[in-house]
């Protein structure tokens, strides 16, 4: 699978996505302006580098590893809280993070010497730290912006972004056949808006080290789908390795 063909759905996602949240969150005057507009498109722009290199990460690694390790957020996140904020992390934050930690060790560990396997998954480690900084950068606005604004100028920020990487990358942005378009669409209202929405109205009310754990229920979920939709082999030690990673 290659990353033009990753990229397009995400960047048409996105188009559709940022006019009607930026229109109705203009028509209900929640439209972040100022210091937390700013922001906030910088943490779409960072949300954009996530999802960019997740997606260039699934080209080299499977889904399963892919998606897993890009998720192992909670861990930098937690250890952000408590450098910066004096968030106290007892056993129960710290035990699961080694027990995290130790099983995205052993599903990398599985792809050693596999060539570009183990950069897909570097790829992806990277992406959860710029995933963590995403959730970081909303968090601290929404205490201020709805969840409304908040997506909105995010939105934009990652639409910025994800449009100039096409343009590098030469993306073609013309020429799709009618299906195609309406999967585009559906993506926007469902994965983006409905989903992303979801994420970001609830960083206002759980601490960001929970938002974090939480979303390990999407490598669950997509290591399942790619075994059952694409036929995706899972490894002993992968499998070993996520059980690890889910438990923590």
């Amino acid at each position: 699978m290659s990353l033009c063909a990753l990229l397009i759905p995400l960047t048409f996602a996105a188009a559709f996505a940022a006019p009607f949240l930026v229109g109705l969150a203009l028509a209900r005057g929640e439209l972040p302006r100022g210091r937390d507009g700013w922001v906030l498109l910088v943490g779409g722009a960072l949300f954009a580098l996530d999802l960019t290199l997740w997606y260039t990460s699934l080209t080299l690694t499977s889904i399963a590893n892919a998606t897993l390790l890009v998720n192992t957020t909670s861990l930098s996140i937690g250890l952000w809280s408590w450098f910066t904020q004096g968030e106290r992390l007892g056993w129960r934050f710290w035990a699961p993070a080694a027990l995290a930690l130790g099983g995205a060790g052993l599903v990398v560990r599985a792809d050693l010497g596999q060539g570009e396997a183990v950069w897909g998954d570097v790829l992806a480690i990277f992406g959860s730290f710029a995933y963590a900084a995403y959730l970081l950068v909303v968090k601290e606005a929404r205490a201020r912006c709805t969840a409304l604004g908040a997506m909105a100028m995010a939105t934009v920020g990652a639409l910025v972004s994800l449009l100039a990487y096409a343009l590098v990358m030469r993306v073609p942005l013309t020429g799709y056949p009618a299906n195609a378009w309406w999967s585009f669409l559906g993506s926007a209202f469902v994965t983006h808006i409905l989903g992303m929405t979801c994420i970001v109205w609830s960083l206002r009310y759980l601490r960001s080290t929970f938002a974090a754990l939480a979303l390990l229920a999407q490598p669950v979920g997509s290591t399942a789908l790619a075994w059952l939709v694409l036929g995706e082999a899972i490894g002993v030690e992968q499998g070993l390795g996520a059980l690890a990673v889910g438990v923590g």
